[in-house]
């Protein structure tokens, strides 16, 4: 089904605003849940940087690219999440299987690497228990732990220890 230009603009201006009930009936009337906004940003990316799980949710459900990544650093939306903690939208992401391990071209930085960075406990713990791998080195040579350990994140690296 063809989006016109005011579903697409309503739906970016949606999520924008976190307006879960009509991101549902503008994708319901065919609105691409692929769209971008005019920074080049998916609406995956925006909603997990909003910290809105649930947008995250239905705009997976409605196709959305998960592998979708910002128009700066490159990053994941596990990756926002991870940054800007938002623990409830990085759940979701992991259940949908994004990438654990996928790593920013720029400082090579994983979304684990980003939880450190920001103190990100709970985001830390998440990502260790979905399997996350321990041992990636960012462009810099750190791995999460040694990251930690330059940031004196004491909890973070006994959680990584």
């Amino acid at each position: 089904m063809k989006t016109n230009l005011v579903t697409s603009t309503s739906l970016v201006a949606a999520v924008n605003d976190n307006n879960l009930e009509l991101a549902k009936k503008l994708i319901a009337s065919g609105a691409d849940a692929n769209q971008t906004d005019s920074y080049g940003n998916s609406l995956l990316i925006i909603s997990a940087a909003n910290g809105d799980s649930e947008m995250v949710r239905l705009l997976l459900n409605s196709g959305a690219n998960i592998r979708a990544v910002d128009s700066s650093m490159k990053g994941t939306a596990l990756h926002a999440a991870s940054y800007l903690g938002y623990p409830a939208v990085m759940k979701v992401l992991i259940e949908y299987g994004i990438d654990l391990n996928a790593q920013g071209p720029y400082n090579g930085y994983s979304a684990l690497h980003d939880a450190v960075v920001q103190n990100n406990i709970e985001g830390v713990k998440l990502l260790v228990d979905a399997s996350a791998q321990l041992n990636t080195r960012s462009k810099y040579g750190d791995t999460p732990l040694e990251l930690a350990m330059k940031c004196r994140r004491r909890e973070i690296v006994s959680i990584l220890a």
